[in-house]
């Protein structure tokens, strides 16, 4: 018989708007899909939500700039591509 087991493990990190904890999983999510600015930082989904947006040009990374578009999208508009 097999039996799978799922390991937890606990992370460290709070929300850096509410001080709530923020599982390993969703740290991983959030690193995954943050611009470029935003990779110290770790947001709780409710957070997430309420004070980043998401690219307006490819929808995948969420940003904190006034514009709304992520580092990688802006880059190509202003000729920063190299």
């Amino acid at each position: 018989m097999i039996r799978w087991e799922q390991l937890r493990s606990l992370s460290a990190a709070q929300c850096c708007m509410c001080d709530h904890h923020v599982s390993a999983r969703d740290l991983e999510e959030f690193h995954g899909r943050a611009d470029e600015d935003l990779q110290g930082e770790a947001y709780c989904r409710d957070c997430r939500e309420t004070h980043l947006q998401l690219c307006r040009e490819c929808s995948a990374k969420y940003t904190a700039e006034p514009a709304g578009v992520c580092a990688d999208c802006s880059a190509p508009m202003y000729g920063l591509v190299g």
